[in-house]
């Protein structure tokens, strides 16, 4: 059974939200599967005061989320497709793994 996980990012600005919803996210649906990543899905909250973006992904059964993670944040995939993002726009990551 894949191991899902719910992540949770704030960001510094409503137009850096709509950025990554636009830009930044897309990318990653190409990159993703390369390291055993999954996308179900992205969501904003319904009226949300806060510049937020859902997210749920899965990895394979038996992968460490936080080491598949590592490992595609360090890859030439990933620096691609934040390209022309300042990172220091995310403020918080929460992540959340689903039982």
């Amino acid at each position: 059974m894949r191991t899902f996980e719910l992540r949770v990012y704030k960001l510094r600005t409503k137009e850096a939200l709509d950025f990554y919803i636009e830009k930044i996210y897309p990318r990653h649906l190409t990159s993703f599967p390369l390291f055993g990543i999954e996308a179900h899905g992205f969501w904003t909250a319904k009226e949300d005061v806060e510049p937020r973006l859902f997210v749920l992904a899965s990895y394979a059964a038996g992968k460490d989320p936080g080491e598949v993670a590592r490992r595609y944040m360090q890859s030439a995939e990933f620096a691609d497709d934040i390209r022309s993002f300042d990172v220091s726009d995310i403020v918080v990551v929460e992540s959340t793994i689903l039982i």
